[in-house]
């Protein structure tokens, strides 16, 4: 038999859901809710990864791999959310920082304007031998179980 003529017994498998499956599909919205009400749930009861899975199971009847990825999916937001709340806070020393500048300026306090100055530079990141890794990846941990 030549390779031309051979029979291709491959079965190609469908996209979407198997095939029998009856539980009805989250829309957006719901899936939004279900992202919300899992933060929630994560930081008051301090869930690991198999409690959260085992109560998304219990309480919206979902399969493994979709509990997987909704705390994929809530990790994620917990993560930008933190990251956000960081720049947030920079932000904010920022303004302290050029405040307290501007009041040894007008004092003619050179000295403490200057100090000012390199404490703001760090905080930028813009002294390289000193420079305060303010972009370090974000890492959020939680004490699980008792």
């Amino acid at each position: 038999m030549k390779k031309n003529e051979r029979k291709e017994t491959r079965v190609r498998r469908q996209r979407g859901r198997p095939v029998g499956t009856s539980r009805v599909k989250l829309n957006k919205s719901q899936v939004e809710d279900l992202l919300t009400l899992s933060l929630k749930e994560i930081l008051d009861n301090h869930l690991s990864y198999t409690e959260y899975v085992e109560w998304v199971k219990l309480q919206h009847n979902i399969s493994n791999a979709q509990a997987n990825e909704y705390w994929l999916k809530t990790w994620t937001l917990l993560q930008e959310k933190y990251q956000l709340e960081r720049d947030q806070l920079i932000n904010k020393h920022l303004m302290k920082y050029w405040e307290i500048y501007d009041m040894a300026i007008e004092g003619g306090d050179l000295s403490n304007a200057r100090q000012t100055l390199n404490d703001i530079t760090r905080l930028l990141g813009m002294n390289e031998p000193e420079k305060l890794d303010v972009k370090q990846e974000l890492k959020i941990r939680f004490k699980f179980g008792e």
